[in-house]
């Protein structure tokens, strides 16, 4: 029986099994009637979304090439995910080690032309082709000939959505051959947009906002950019020039910035510019 004078015997290792074993215990035994009160009021649904925040924590400390700060947040990924696994572990739907299995089964399953000698994959092209052949028939995750969105989840950030949902067109012929079709698509998107806003219709004006949007992810991924990265760099980009604005702004006047006319604002926005270009 795992105790805790056990658990605290337990030092880091270099072993890996014995790293994750030492983390299963001790999230064991916070939800252990003799651990924490907060750790055993979770439940899955409760707990979902520290896994989205973990993530976004660990992608922004990897854009920041923070090399310390991906350690930590991988490591609040992993006890995010073991805590969730113990969770549903206790309710006798699965164990641990059943998911481990699975993912590992997986993995030899859909790398044939790593793990068998009758299946060659030359590039990155033909390994997802062959990943997708094998979800569908071997595996039989199939989507209905009328609907291929079925396995699409509803639970995805629309933006990570909308680029998925023109992945799988594509994979069925339904698409531009080339960015230039898309480009074009933004155009006739955007004009409809202002004909929208002259006829100040709410409901029209809000399609068709999503239907320039739509377009914009399109022509994106036709030009192998990942939108939501292309989108989280320029929001970064944003509020560092912003910050640097009120700083300039701050070191030539007297007056508080926000007594700053608009003009002024956007005086100092150009110096920000020119700065964060140097």
């Amino acid at each position: 029986m795992i105790t805790k004078e056990s658990i605290l015997s337990l030092e880091s290792t270099a072993n890996q099994a014995e790293a994750f074993d030492r983390l299963y215990h001790i999230l064991n035994m916070l939800r252990s009637p003799e651990g924490c009160p907060w750790d055993r009021k979770q439940t899955p649904g409760k707990f979902q979304k520290n896994l989205i925040e973990e993530a976004y924590e660990y992608i922004d400390a990897l854009d920041k090439d923070d090399s310390s700060g991906c350690q930590e947040e991988l490591g609040d990924l992993y006890l995010v995910v073991t805590m969730l696994a113990i969770m549903h572990e206790e309710s006798h739907a699965f164990s641990v080690a059943d998911i481990l299995n699975t993912i590992s089964d997986k993995m030899i399953r859909r790398h044939p032309h790593v793990f068998t000698q009758d299946v060659n994959a030359a590039d990155a092209d033909e390994v997802l082709t062959l990943w997708d052949e094998i979800k569908e028939q071997v595996e039989g995750k199939q989507t209905t000939h009328e609907n291929p969105y079925e396995r699409v989840p509803s639970s995805m950030p629309p933006l990570e959505r909308a680029e998925e949902i023109q992945k799988i067109a594509r994979k069925k012929g339904f698409d531009w051959p080339d960015h230039q079709g898309a480009f074009d698509k933004i155009e006739e998107e955007l004009q409809e947009l202002k004909e929208a806003i002259h006829q100040q219709s709410f409901e029209h004006i809000e399609e068709e906002f999503g239907d320039l949007l739509f377009s914009i992810i399109n022509t994106a991924r036709l030009c192998k950019v990942t939108p939501h990265i292309a989108l989280h760099k320029t929001n970064e980009k944003f509020m560092r020039r912003y910050n640097d604005m009120v700083q300039l702004y701050n070191n030539d006047q007297e007056r508080p910035f926000s007594e700053a006319s608009l003009e002024e604002m956007d005086n100092y926005w150009e110096q920000a510019k020119s700065l964060s270009r140097r």
